[in-house]
């Protein structure tokens, strides 16, 4: 993997999807973990349930919200490498954020058990583009999932190497 890590990494068209319908967090992981279990899995309620477990379990040590609405769900995976999804809520859900504001932009990452650096890459790559907001604005306004997927990697190709580097407090 090269050092530059970019979006485009963690992404693919299918995996970005706007103005989801979940009503709670537990029924974003929920949809979450059936969007993002391994094709070859697709009917095995087992591999759906470790990708959910995961995700619950990751929240319970603290919540992956960030604030201004935006959230980083991730956690450990059987996956081979690592994968992302973007979503956009139709409504936003409470995700215990420290700014108490609910969440309705979540990016979530699946992360090899192994894997130490691209996850680091990923979160340090993620922060830096919402940590803007007006970067936040413009993917609130994305109507359908290939708009908010090339608003995405524009976004991300417009980071300055101080925004890539951003960490997480």
């Amino acid at each position: 993997m090269s050092e530059v890590f970019t979006i485009d990494n963690l992404i693919q068209p299918a995996s970005v999807h706007c103005g989801c319908q979940v009503g709670s967090r537990k029924r974003l992981f929920q949809a979450i973990a059936k969007d993002l279990v391994d094709p070859a899995l697709a009917e095995d309620e087992e591999a759906i349930d470790q990708i959910f477990d995961a995700l619950v379990e990751r929240e319970r040590l603290g919540s992956t919200a960030l604030g201004a609405g935006v959230a980083i769900p991730h956690c450990r995976t059987d996956r081979q490498e690592i994968f992302g999804a973007f979503y956009t809520l139709a409504q936003p859900v409470d995700f215990e954020a420290p700014d108490n504001l609910p969440v309705d932009l979540v990016f979530v990452l699946l992360v090899p058990r192994d894997e130490k650096k691209a996850h680091i890459l990923a979160l340090q790559r993620l922060a830096g583009l919402f940590s803007n907001p007006s970067n936040l604005a413009l993917l609130r306004q994305a109507n359908s999932d290939e708009a908010l997927h090339a608003l995405l990697l524009e976004i991300d190709a417009g980071l300055t190497s101080n925004d890539a580097d951003r960490k997480f407090a």
